[in-house]
C-alpha cells in the first residue's frame, strides 16, 4: 500500500535523507568535469538554497532553469524544491515567445541559465514584468547578470527543509506547444512517491550500485524523472554529458561513466543503429544492463536491432508529462514486443469506449487513468478550463488510444487526433510507421491521413533515409510493395514522400499535425 505523508519535500527524500542515512560519500553525479558526491552534492543544494533566499526567492516562488545537462542544474532544481519554491526546467529548444509565455504566465522572478543560452531571455527582461535576476552558471556576474558561483561561495551550506505539504507544487514543467501556447503542467510533493516507487523498482528496477545515463535534457520529464530524481530517490547516480546529441559521443559516455542504465527515446535508438557495425564495435558497453525506451512507440524492429547490437533488454514504457511513466513492458516472460505491457503497480488504467464503458477486448478506445492518481498533475498553470476538459466521470483522458488483448496486455494505437479513418476503416499510423521501417533503407517514418473526398482520407507516409540510401521513385515503390505484403491493403501508403528531417516537438515526439498542414495547406 501507497504511504504518501502530509508533510512531504520532495529534495529531503532524495537527498537530505541519503546523507542521513550515512551515504554521503557514494557518488550522486557523474559529469566531464568529474564526480560529486551526495554530501557535496548536498551542500552545493543548502548554498544554493541560501543564494536563491537572498535573491528573494521563497515558498510558492517560480525560477526557470534554461540550460544543457550539467551538475548546477541538478543544483538549482533540488534546491529550489527544498526551498518550497518551485522550478522550471525548459528546453533549450524554445524560443522567445514560448519563453515569454512561460514567464509571464507563471510569474518567474528568477531565470538560471548559461552565457550561450541566455540571449533570449536578456531580450525579453522589458516584457517580462515578474523578471528579476538573470544568473549565469557560467562567464561573469557583469551586469545585467548575477554568477552563480559567485554567489555560492558567500553563502552557508546549511539550510533547513520547507515544511512542505504533500500537495504543495514541487516543480513545474510547460509542453513544447505543439497545439498552441505551452501548458504550465503543475506536479506536488507527493509525485517523488506516487511515480517514483513504482518506477525506480519495478520498470527501472534501480539499486545504490546503477549509473543512469540519458542523452535528453532533463527539462524533459521522462529524463528528469529516469535520469535524476528516481536514481537518487533510490540511492543511485546520475551521469549527464552536455552539448547536443551525437550518436558516437553517447556510446563514448556510456563508456566512460561505465553506465548500467541508458535511458532513451526510440530516435536515439535508431541513430545509434545507423552507425556502422565497426564503429559501434569501438566502444566498450559491456557495464550497461538494461535501456529504457518512451516518449514515442518502440517499433519492433528498433528493439531487436537495439538488443541484439547493445546486447541488453531494452524496455518500452507510455508516460506522459501530466504523470510520468505508468505503463510499463517490463513483464519478464510476459513481455511480447511492441507491446506496452501493463500498467504500473498503484495506477487504475483501464480503456473506455466512446459511451464511457470498458471497451471489450480487441476494442480501440481512450487509455485513461483514475482521476484521484496522486501521480497525476495538480492541473495547468492559469488554465483550469483545459485541466477540467480532460477529467470526465473520475477518469483522466490522456487522449491516447489503445486496446487490450485476451491476455490484458495493452497495445498502443496513436494519438486521438491522429487516427486516420479511409474508407470507414479506421488505420493507426504507428503500425504503418512500423511496416515502412522494417524496409533496410528507412530510418524514420512519419504517416498521415489527408482529405479525400472518395474515400474520407488517404494514407501519406512521409520518409527518411539511412545514409547510404538514395531517394528515387523505384525505392518508393518497392517501400510501398514490402509495406503491402506486411499489413492489409487499405492501410498501405498512396503517397511516399523522401524528406530530408521530419519535424519534432522539442522532446523528440513527431508533429505529425504539422505535416498535415504541409502535404495540405488548407485543411
Amino acid at each position: 500500500m501507497l504511504h504518501i505523508p502530509e508533510k512531504l519535500n520532495m529534495t529531503e527524500l532524495v537527498l537530505d535523507r541519503r546523507v542521513a542515512e550515512g551515504n554521503g560519500n557514494r557518488v550522486a553525479i557523474f559529469d566531464e568535469g568529474g564526480r560529486i558526491t551526495y554530501s557535496e552534492l548536498l551542500q552545493q543544494v543548502n548554498r544554493c538554497g541560501n543564494a536563491l533566499r537572498r535573491l528573494g526567492i521563497g515558498r510558492g516562488d517560480y525560477l526557470l532553469i534554461r540550460s544543457y545537462n550539467r551538475p548546477e542544474y541538478a543544483v538549482v532544481f533540488l534546491a529550489a524544491m527544498k526551498l518550497g519554491a518551485v522550478p522550471i526546467p525548459t528546453n533549450s529548444l524554445f524560443r522567445s515567445h514560448e519563453l515569454q509565455h512561460i514567464i509571464n504566465n507563471s510569474g518567474v522572478k528568477v531565470a538560471m541559465t548559461t552565457s550561450d543560452l541566455c540571449e533570449p531571455i536578456v531580450a525579453l527582461k522589458k516584457d517580462c514584468p515578474p523578471l528579476q535576476h538573470i544568473v549565469l552558471f557560467d562567464g561573469g556576474g557583469a551586469p545585467p547578470f548575477l554568477n552563480l558561483r559567485e554567489l555560492l561561495e558567500k553563502e552557508s551550506d546549511v539550510l533547513d527543509v520547507a515544511p512542505t505539504s504533500k500537495d504543495d507544487v514541487a516543480f513545474s514543467i510547460y509542453t513544447s506547444g505543439t497545439t498552441g501556447e505551452p501548458k504550465g503542467i503543475e506536479h506536488a510533493h507527493r509525485w517523488i512517491i506516487a511515480t517514483g516507487d513504482s518506477i525506480s523498482k519495478t520498470l527501472m528496477r534501480l539499486t545504490p550500485s546503477d549509473i543512469c545515463y540519458t542523452v535528453m535534457e532533463i527539462s524533459f520529464i521522462y529524463a528528469l524523472g529516469c535520469n535524476l530524481l528516481f536514481p537518487l530517490y533510490s540511492g543511485a547516480a546520475v551521469a549527464f554529458s552536455s552539448g547536443r546529441f551525437d550518436p558516437e559521443k553517447a556510446l563514448k559516455s556510456i563508456q566512460k561513466y561505465r553506465a548500467t542504465i541508458f535511458v532513451a527515446v526510440p530516435t536515439v535508438f535508431r541513430r545509434i543503429l545507423a552507425l556502422e557495425e565497426k564503429a559501434l564495435q569501438k566502444y566498450d558497453l559491456s557495464s550497461l544492463t538494461r535501456c529504457f525506451s518512451s516518449g514515442e512507440p518502440l517499433p519492433v524492429n528498433t528493439y531487436t536491432e537495439t538488443k541484439r547490437r547493445l546486447g541488453v533488454e531494452i524496455f518500452d514504457s507510455l508516460g506522459q508529462t501530466e504523470i510520468h511513466i505508468f505503463m510499463n513492458s517490463n513483464l519478464g516472460s510476459e513481455m511480447k514486443p511492441g507491446a506496452l505491457g501493463k500498467p504500473l503497480p498503484g495506477h487504475r488504467v483501464t480503456i473506455l469506449d466512446d459511451e464511457g464503458k470498458e471497451a471489450q477486448s480487441g476494442e480501440i478506445g481512450h487509455l485513461v487513468i483514475k482521476a484521484d492518481d496522486p501521480g497525476l498533475s495538480l492541473g495547468y498553470k492559469r488554465r483550469p478550463e483545459i485541466w477540467n476538459a480532460t477529467i470526465k466521470d473520475g477518469w483522466y483522458y490522456t487522449q491516447d488510444l489503445a486496446y487490450r488483448d485476451e491476455n490484458g496486455l495493452y497495445w498502443y494505437v496513436s494519438r486521438s487526433d491522429d487516427l486516420i479513418k479511409s474508407r470507414a476503416y479506421l488505420i493507426s499510423p504507428r503500425e504503418v510507421e512500423a511496416a515502412a521501417m522494417e524496409h533496410p533503407a528507412v530510418l524514420e517514418a512519419a504517416v498521415v491521413g489527408l482529405p479525400d473526398e472518395v474515400i474520407g482520407k488517404r494514407v501519406k507516409a512521409f520518409i527518411t533515409l539511412k545514409p547510404s540510401f538514395t531517394s528515387s521513385d523505384a525505392l518508393a515503390r518497392e517501400i510501398t510493395q514490402q509495406i503491402g505484403q506486411r499489413i492489409a491493403p487499405y492501410k498501405v501508403p498512396k503517397e511516399i514522400e523522401f524528406v530530408q528531417d521530419l519535424p519534432k516537438t522539442s522532446t523528440g515526439k513527431i508533429k505529425r499535425r504539422e505535416l498535415r498542414k504541409v502535404a495540405s495547406p488548407n485543411t
